[in-house]
């Protein structure tokens, strides 16, 4: 009797644990959703349907396009399909129908928070709040690269999808087509991230002796990885290999303090299942240095899963929480620093001075319309890009991609310097307050669509652009 006494009170411990860092984890989103990215201290304003940097403008570009078209354009460089994946922004589009771009990300990132939250539940009891408070609130506080959750709690809506589907894909045991499909379906929600994952099955391949699951776990994977592939095949100007020859090389500057965190975690758990995915993570994130950061989540996650599986031991539960709860205070230094509006970054952008252009293109242009006007530059910027997609934004946006800008930065120079230079690949020029700062005495000509207070709107000939 005594020894089933001791054994309930242990269990109801463990889901005490688990109910508290799931609290913890919780509440740390809601701040942060209230209070990421809405507070301007330079005019004392709260705004929650702004972006807090040009990233999430281009994600609201991202997601006003894919309401019209398949693949959508992409909104930094219009008339191109965008050649990054875009699926999981799905249900984003759903829910701004009704809140706008901004708010839905913010109630994605916690529906998506607490998805993960349930699918760990069900895998891993106890353990469950654990290994979720490593993966969405834990952090070293410091290095040069966030960990996963630093970027979660504001970009959840775009990184969660893929965790969601890899734990399905990893843990699911009893609805196996579940699982197969969540695998094909890894690479179109993130498909550098896949690649990972793709190199862990095939590790797990080769452990298990070619065995029936593990080489069908790998055939989903490699025809996902395929077919998200093929979707964007021929945008970029660079070979297909350039992600793994720029910055290639040995460098542990970026990787280092994040991969001793995980270790900690991991390295107890004798799980040789954890050390491939922590080890695939870790020697691709070592010598291939093209956005970086997509490792470094990858060894957050095996951490979390190291955490779970230790939590199961009872001479491991002590230890584990001490780590745990370190990644936790590391997590909120680490997220203050960064999100901080007072240091100058994560401020709500408001663009009073091209908000009526933009409302006039939304009600009186075509949805694929291209419009040309100075390029973002990452401070001050408009916020046109939420409407229609622009010649030429965010110049970062496109290099990623491997896409050579250049071309189509010396025809925007062009043109705008010398009026009749012929301009095929636009609809719209737009000139404002940057336009007119670079060139000031610029005039299309002919009858101008659109006159405001501080800008004008000229309907180029676009019905010679191809």
């Amino acid at each position: 009797m005594g020894n089933i006494t001791r054994r309930v009170d242990l269990i109801r411990k463990n889901i005490r644990n688990d109910s508290i860092f799931f609290l913890l984890v919780l509440l740390a989103y809601l701040a942060g959703q209230a209070l990421i990215g809405t507070y301007s201290p330079e005019r004392g304003e709260w705004h929650y349907n702004a972006p807090a940097d040009v990233d999430f403008l281009y994600y609201a570009g991202i997601i006003n396009q894919m309401e019209h078209s398949f693949p959508p354009q992409n909104p930094a460089y219009g008339g191109v399909p965008l050649s990054q994946s875009f699926i999981q922004y799905y249900p984003t589009v759903l829910v701004a129908q009704l809140t706008g771009p901004y708010p839905a990300m913010r109630i994605l990132n916690l529906l998506y928070l607490l998805l993960l939250a349930y699918l760990f539940r069900r895998y891993f009891i106890p353990g469950w709040g654990i290994g979720l408070a490593v993966i969405a609130t834990g952090s070293v506080g410091f290095g040069l690269l966030n960990s996963l959750g630093v970027d979660l709690i504001a970009r959840g809506f775009n990184h969660f999808p893929f965790f969601i589907a890899l734990t399905v894909a990893l843990f699911e045991r009893q609805k196996m087509w579940l699982a197969y499909g969540c695998l094909f379906l890894l690479s179109w929600l993130h498909s550098y991230s896949a690649l990972l994952v793709t190199i862990y099955f095939c590790v797990i391949v080769l452990m298990e002796r070619f065995s029936r699951q593990s080489v069908i776990k790998l055939a989903f994977a490699m025809a996902g990885l395929t077919s998200a592939a093929i979707l964007t095949l021929g945008v970029a100007d660079k070979p297909f290999y350039f992600p793994f020859v720029e910055g290639f090389g040995l460098d542990l500057t970026h990787l280092w303090p994040h991969a001793l965190a995980a270790a900690i975690l991991i390295i107890p758990t004798g799980n040789s299942r954890i050390y491939i995915m922590a080890g695939v993570a870790f020697i691709f994130g070592l010598i291939f240095h093209y956005n970086p950061f997509f490792p470094v989540f990858i060894l957050y996650f095996s951490a979390g899963w190291a955490a779970m599986v230790l939590y199961t031991r009872a001479t491991r539960r002590p230890f584990t929480l001490v780590v745990v709860s370190l990644l936790f205070i590391g997590f909120f230094v680490g997220a203050t620093g960064k999100y901080d509006p007072r240091d100058g970054g994560y401020i709500p952008i408001v663009d009073r001075v091209y908000e009526e252009a933009g409302k006039w293109l939304e009600e009186n242009s075509p949805p694929e319309a291209v419009i040309l006007t100075v390029p973002l530059d990452g401070v001050r910027t408009s916020r046109l890009m939420e409407k229609r997609a622009l010649y030429l934004g965010f110049i970062p946006h496109v290099a990623h991609l491997g896409i050579d800008w250049r071309g189509r930065a010396e025809k925007l120079s062009q043109y705008f310097a010398n009026p009749p230079v012929l301009m095929l690949e636009a609809d719209y020029v737009i000139y404002g307050p940057a336009e007119r700062q670079l060139f000031p005495t610029f005039s299309a000509g002919g009858k101008i669509a659109y006159m405001g207070e501080y800008v004008k709107i000229w309907k180029l000939k676009s019905e010679t652009r191809n």
